[in-house]
C-alpha cells in the first residue's frame, strides 16, 4: 500500500513541508494499519517543528500528534479491532499521513455515527483538558479556574468540559475579538492586553483552585500568584519559549524553575506541576484509553462540540501550521482523504 506523508525537513520554516509517497508495509505483530482520514494540527507540532521541546523529533520527521482513521488490516495476536472499524490515536508524531501502522493498544474505536473531522478535533484538545481537570488538578463543582488562551483549541475544551462538571467558576483570558466566545461557554471574559487577569480574579474569588497555562516563562509566576492556598498551577506548555520562529532557551528554563520547581518549596500549601500526556500514562496506563474513549463518548452523545474547526486538505498541511504558530481560534484538521 502506497500512503502519502507530509514530512518537517527542517526547523526554520513552518510552511516549508514536504510531500512523499512511500510503500507502507502490512502490519507486524500487535499492530494494525490504518487508513487515516483526518488529522489534528496543533501548537505542540509547531514546538516539535521548531526544536522547542526537549527530546523530540528531529527533522525529518512526520509531525502529527492525533489522528482518526479506518482500521483496514491488522497483524497476528490483534484482538479487540475489526477491518473496517473507525478509531482515534494520539501518538507523538506521524500524524500527517494518509496511512499509518500503529499498536493495536493505541487505537480507540470512535462511536458510530461520529464524524472523523469532528473526532480528530476533540481527540487530542479535549484529552489533555480532561487529563488536567480530572487526573491533575481534580476539579469539581464550587471550585475556581484560570484559563489561559481560553478561545484556542485546548482552551475552548477546557470552557466545555468545566461546564459539563458544573457549577465551576471559569476565569478565560482571550482577545478582545474573542471575549464574546468566551462569554457564551459560561466563562468571565479577561481581555490579556487590556485587563490584569490578577485583578479580575483576586475581586471576585480571591484565588483560584487551579490555573492552566500553557505560556510558560514569566507567565508562570503571575499564574502562580493567583492561585488560593492549596491551589495548583498547571504547566502544559512552553509557547513563550519560542520567539519570532526562533527557540528560547532560557525563558524556557527561568520559567521552569522559577515557575513550577522553586515555587514547590514555599510553604504556602500551593503547588505546581508540568502536565505531560505521555508521562501520565507511564504512571497510570490505563488511563490513556479511558480517558480518549469518555472524551469520544461526550462527543457522540452531544455533552461536548468543538467549535470553528478549519479543515485544509493534506497537502496544504504547512500552510496549517503555519496558521497554528500565528495563532487560530478554534481546531485546525486536515483532511487525509
Amino acid at each position: 500500500m502506497q500512503t502519502t506523508q507530509v514530512y518537517a525537513v527542517n526547523r526554520q520554516q513552518t510552511d516549508c513541508l514536504e510531500v512523499r509517497t512511500t510503500d507502507l508495509e502490512a502490519p507486524p505483530a500487535g499492530h494494525a494499519r490504518v487508513r487515516v482520514e483526518a488529522a489534528g494540527v496543533s501548537y505542540g507540532d509547531v514546538l516539535f517543528q521548531r526544536g522547542v521541546v526537549p527530546g523530540g523529533p528531529k527533522p525529518p520527521f512526520v509531525p502529527g500528534c492525533d489522528l482518526v482513521g479506518v482500521v483496514e488490516s491488522v497483524g497476528a495476536g490483534v484482538t479487540g479491532l475489526e477491518v473496517g472499524q473507525r478509531v482515534a490515536a494520539l501518538v507523538v508524531s506521524g500524524g500527517y499521513t494518509t496511512g499509518i501502522n500503529l499498536p493495536a493498544e493505541r487505537l480507540v474505536p470512535v462511536p458510530d455515527g461520529v464524524d472523523p473531522v469532528r473526532a480528530a478535533a476533540v481527540s487530542l484538545n479535549y484529552f489533555i483538558a480532561h487529563q488536567m481537570l480530572h487526573r491533575v488538578a481534580r476539579i469539581s463543582s464550587g471550585q475556581s479556574i484560570l484559563v489561559h488562551g481560553a478561545s484556542g483549541g485546548v482552551g475552548l475544551a477546557f470552557l466545555q468540559l468545566a461546564e459539563h462538571i458544573g457549577g465551576v467558576t471559569v476565569f478565560g483570558t482571550a482577545s478582545a475579538a474573542n471575549l464574546d466566545l468566551v462569554r457564551r461557554h459560561g466563562a468571565v471574559a479577561v481581555d490579556y492586553r487590556n485587563e490584569d487577569f490578577a485583578v479580575a480574579i483576586r475581586d471576585s474569588v480571591g484565588g483560584v483552585h487551579a490555573a492552566f497555562d500553557p505560556i510558560g516563562g514569566p507567565h508562570f509566576f503571575r499564574s502562580y500568584s493567583v492561585l488560593r492556598r492549596g491551589g495548583r498551577l498547571v504547566a502544559y506548555g512552553q509557547n513563550d519559549a519560542l520567539r519570532d520562529g526562533k527557540p528560547n532557551m532560557f525563558i524556557g528554563a527561568v520559567g521552569f524553575l522559577g515557575g513550577i520547581i522553586l515555587p514547590n518549596l514555599r510553604p504556602d500549601g500551593k503547588k505546581t506541576g508540568f502536565y505531560n500526556a505521555w508521562s501520565l500514562e507511564k504512571s497510570q496506563p490505563q488511563a490513556y484509553r479511558e480517558d480518549l474513549a469518555q472524551v469520544l463518548d461526550l462527543l457522540s452523545a452531544d455533552k461536548i462540540a468543538p467549535r470553528e474547526i478549519h479543515t485544509l486538505p493534506l497537502r496544504e498541511a504547512g500552510e496549517a501550521l503555519a496558521r497554528a504558530e500565528r495563532g487560530v481560534t478554534g481546531k485546525l484538521v486536515l483532511n487525509c482523504t
